[in-house]
């Protein structure tokens, strides 16, 4: 005679834990992220064909506008109204760039290295300002013994090189 089957249990797998803990990883990350600072002032930065990436952190950046003003902002909204790059206007939460003469920008470079807070100086400026105003810039620097300055610009596409291998035909 055959043995008798044993029934089987069903097997249930709880997917609260689970989706308990994806939860908290969620929270966890969109907490932690740090995103990029918005842009104060719109700034059309000319074209070039150099490429060098930027760190994220540990830069200052001078920027210079076709108005001829001049701001300094970092990385973080909080260093820059702890350290006087920004006020915050009357009436308003969100603090405001401050700006700049061109004689004013290195000693408050030289107060934020003091602090190791930044170890780059990076100048971005408009394409359609004048060369006097970069120029002026750059010379007070110079005079400061501020010495290495990376410019922002946009990579330029060589439109001779990529037309010329879209006529080329293979044989």
């Amino acid at each position: 005679m055959a043995a008798p089957k044993k029934r089987r249990i069903p097997i249930t797998i709880d997917m609260t834990p689970m989706v308990d803990i994806a939860f908290l990883l969620l929270i966890f990350f969109m907490s932690t992220t740090q995103f990029k600072k918005p842009e104060e002032v719109e700034v059309r930065i000319p074209q070039s064909h150099s490429v060098f990436k930027l760190p994220e952190t540990g830069m200052i950046v001078i920027t210079v506008t076709k108005t001829k003003d001049i701001f300094l902002t970092t990385e973080n909204a909080v260093l820059d109204y702890n350290n006087g790059l920004s006020d915050i206007p009357a009436g308003s939460r969100i603090p405001k760039g401050k700006k700049f003469k061109a004689e004013d920008i290195p000693p408050v470079i030289h107060n934020l290295q003091m602090k190791r807070l930044v170890n780059r100086v990076v100048l971005k400026a408009d394409a359609s300002v004048d060369y006097g105003t970069i120029e002026s810039v750059m010379q007070t620097l110079q005079e400061n013994d501020l010495n290495i300055v990376n410019l922002v610009t946009d990579i330029k596409e060589d439109s001779r090189s990529s037309s010329a291998f879209a006529e080329k035909k293979p044989e």
